[in-house]
């Protein structure tokens, strides 16, 4: 799930990110977010969609670690997933994300999730959803992660079948509450960790989604569409 950068605008990413070495941690909770789906009955695919995730190395590897859940539209019809996705997943070990708590899960419900690096090339990934009353949790060991950025996102992502990105649905503002990351094990808030705002554009450099202003703890904000 790689991204185009331009001076802190991206053509698929609106959040907040973190850039520095010996990132150990990042945590967040969202409501999954509902979508309004355009009429694409009969297509057999996923032509609209967004991700909400939290992860590593989302700017600078080829395979980030990363957990989050998809909002999506397929003929016509919405659907919600959540998933977790590291260089130890897929065939072949590629960008390949797992579905966990089964095939589906529903708009609205509670997701908490964290990532942390303990040493020796072991990480830790969470996510639970509080009205499944369900929770996962990956141990994997990744060789060579650079740490060098953590990122909390909302993303229109690549349709994996297609290999073409999808277009947003129209979806509500989507709050990220709860927001920690850690360098060296130092935990602090996006605020504290001077994590940088990046917002998505259109083909014309025009921004169609944004994150807001932090709150005053500076642990929480919300990714909104524009007009």
């Amino acid at each position: 799930m790689r991204t185009a950068w331009a001076q802190q605008t991206s053509t698929n990413w609106a959040g907040y990110i973190v850039s520095s070495t010996g990132v150990t941690g990042i945590s967040a909770s969202w409501s999954v977010p509902g979508v309004q789906c355009a009429n694409t009955a009969g297509t057999n695919t996923v032509s609209q969609g967004l991700s909400v995730w939290i992860g590593f190395d989302g700017t600078v590897a080829g395979i980030p670690e990363q957990v989050g859940t998809n909002s999506y539209c397929f003929n016509g019809n919405p659907g919600y997933w959540a998933w977790e996705e590291d260089p130890t997943t897929g065939a072949g070990k590629t960008n390949h994300a797992v579905g966990v708590f089964g095939d589906e899960i529903s708009a609205g419900e509670h997701i908490t999730a964290s990532i942390t690096y303990s040493g020796n090339n072991h990480f830790q990934l969470k996510i639970a959803d509080s009205e499944l009353g369900d929770s996962r949790t990956f141990n994997v060991i990744i060789s060579n992660a650079p740490r060098t950025s953590a990122e909390w996102i909302v993303e229109a992502f690549t349709n994996m079948n297609t290999q073409s990105q999808v277009t947003l649905p129209k979806f509500q503002p989507i709050t990220f509450s709860d927001c920690t990351a850690a360098v060296n094990n130092v935990a602090g808030s996006v605020l504290q960790t001077n994590a940088q705002s990046v917002s998505m554009v259109d083909n014309n450099g025009n921004i169609i989604v944004q994150p807001q202003n932090l709150n005053q703890a500076g642990t929480s904000f919300q990714v909104a569409e524009l007009g």
